[in-house]
C-alpha cells in the first residue's frame, strides 16, 4: 500500500487542507480503504472509476461510477472498494469552505461532480498521467490557487472557531467557546452549522476522537480507560457512543482492527 499525504502552505492554506495519494495494488483480491469522515468535505479522483462504497451499520451499498466525486451526508463506518487496485487522489478542503463548494448537494452517498466544474475532468487526466508525486501534489497546488477567493466575515470567524477547536484536541465545549468568542451558543452555532455544513458540537466530537485515534495508534500501551479519562470523559458509555458516531463501531473493535491507513496516514 502507497500512502502519501501532503500539506500546502502560505494563502492556499485557507481553502486547501491537505491532499493524499493512495494505492492499494489488487494482488490480493479486492482492494479495500477505510474512510473516516473528519468534516471536512473533499474532491476525490478515483482512477478506477468503479467501485461500491459502504456505510452505515449495515453496509449499505453505494456504487461507484464516476471519476470524480464527494461524499455527503452517510452514516459510518464507511469503505470504498474496488475489484483489483485501488488508486485514487484526494483534494480535502478546510471546513470553513465546505459550503461554499457543496452547499448546492442534494442526494446522499457518493455524489459525481465530475460534470460540475471543467477544471475537475482536467485535473483528474493530469494528476494519474503525472509519474512522481511531487508533481502530482505540485498539480493539486496549483488547481486549488484557481479556487481561491475572499472569505466572508461569516467563514473568517468559522475559521476562528475550527482553529481553536483543533489547538484544543476538541477537549472544548459549546459554552467555553461562547465565552471565548463573546457570542452566543445560539449564533455560534447557526453560523458554524452554514458554512461547515456540520453542527458545532458535532464538528467538536470529531476533532476529540480523530485525535483520540491518532493518540492510541502512535501510544499503543496506553489503555482505552486511561485514554478516555485524559480526554474528557468519565462515563464510559458517553467515551463508547461519542467514538461509534465517528467511527461506526465501539473502540475496543475499531482499535483491534486499526486500519493501516490511519497507521500510516497520521
Amino acid at each position: 500500500m502507497t500512502i502519501t499525504a501532503h500539506h500546502p502552505k502560505g494563502s492556499r492554506y485557507q481553502i486547501f487542507r491537505e491532499c493524499y495519494y493512495i494505492h492499494l495494488a489488487g494482488n490480493h483480491g479486492t482492494g479495500q480503504i477505510p474512510v473516516i469522515d473528519d468534516c471536512c468535505y473533499d474532491f476525490v479522483f478515483f482512477k478506477e472509476a468503479s467501485g461500491a462504497f459502504y456505510y452505515g451499520e449495515d453496509s449499505q451499498k453505494d456504487v461507484i461510477r464516476s471519476k470524480v466525486f464527494t461524499i455527503h451526508n452517510v452514516t459510518p463506518p464507511y469503505r470504498i472498494e474496488a475489484a483489483g487496485s485501488l488508486t485514487f487522489f484526494t483534494i480535502k478542503l478546510q471546513p470553513w469552505v465546505n459550503a461554499h463548494f457543496f452547499a448546492s448537494l442534494q442526494q446522499s452517498g457518493v455524489v459525481a461532480i465530475v460534470n460540475t466544474d471543467a477544471t475537475l475532468l482536467r485535473f483528474y487526466n493530469n494528476v494519474f498521467k503525472a509519474d512522481k508525486l511531487s508533481d502530482k501534489f505540485s498539480l493539486a497546488t496549483e488547481f486549488m490557487q484557481g479556487k481561491m477567493f475572499e472569505l466572508t466575515p461569516a467563514m473568517e470567524l468559522v475559521r476562528e472557531l475550527c482553529n481553536y477547536i483543533y489547538e484544543k484536541r476538541g477537549k472544548v465545549t459549546v459554552n467555553q467557546l461562547s465565552e471565548h468568542f463573546n457570542k452566543s451558543r445560539q449564533y455560534l452555532g447557526k453560523v458554524f452549522k452554514k458554512e461547515v455544513m456540520y453542527t458545532l458540537k458535532k464538528f467538536i466530537i470529531t476533532v476529540r476522537i480523530l485525535d483520540l485515534v491518532k493518540f492510541k495508534a502512535k501510544n499503543p500501551d496506553i489503555s482505552l480507560t486511561q485514554l478516555s479519562y485524559d480526554y474528557g470523559y468519565f462515563d464510559q458509555a458517553h467515551f463508547i457512543n461519542d467514538f461509534k458516531k465517528v467511527c461506526g463501531v465501539a473502540p475496543l473493535q475499531f482499535f483491534n482492527n486499526l486500519p493501516e491507513f490511519l497507521l500510516r496516514h497520521p
